[in-house]
């Protein structure tokens, strides 16, 4: 995850978050066939809609089971 602070947070601040998705990608693997890569943005606002934090983070799902052998 990676997260960008855009300003501090101020005590009494009222967040709202909006859930976005971000790029795709794909990737071969020896063990799991195809990975695709998805990524996740949150973007949290103030009362006022202002941007205070943008927070990214990467899901993966495998083609076929990973053994665990």
């Amino acid at each position: 995850q990676h997260f960008e602070y855009h300003r501090h947070l101020r005590p009494g601040d009222v967040l709202t978050v909006e859930i976005k998705p971000g790029k795709t990608w794909e990737k071969e693997s020896k063990r799991a066939g195809k990975l695709t890569f998805r990524e996740r943005i949150a973007e949290y606002r103030d009362q006022t809609g202002e941007l205070v934090i943008t927070a990214r983070g990467v899901g993966v799902t495998t083609e076929r089971p990973v053994d665990q052998g």
